[in-house]
């Protein structure tokens, strides 16, 4: 699995990859919190919870590519709001590094 994370919101409204990650590069325990973090967002995007609304406010565009066989799958998830206060977790833990606690 291969994450890359951008951020594309705020005042400026700039894009800028702020993370990549690639699963298969990782230790076990890192990867496997790589992989929580996009189930979380699976599940927020079910939800409908795509965070805070307000043009200023910080926005991440996290792409997910996935080997799944003989295809491959790519999923884009849009997250808006301040990763630092009540924002999503799943987004702190990639904004940080999978082996920050």
């Amino acid at each position: 699995m291969r994450v890359t994370v951008e951020s594309t919101g705020g005042f400026t409204g700039r894009e800028t990859v702020v993370a990549r990650y690639d699963t298969a590069a990782l230790p076990s325990g890192a990867a496997g919190r790589i992989r929580d973090a996009v189930r979380a967002l699976d599940a927020a995007q079910a939800r409908g919870g795509g965070g805070e609304v307000g043009a200023d406010l910080p926005a991440y565009r996290i792409t997910v590519s996935e080997d799944a066989g003989l295809r491959a799958e790519t999923r884009v998830y849009e997250v808006r709001g301040d990763p630092a206060t009540a924002g999503s977790p799943a987004l702190r833990t990639l904004l940080t590094g999978p082996d920050t606690p």
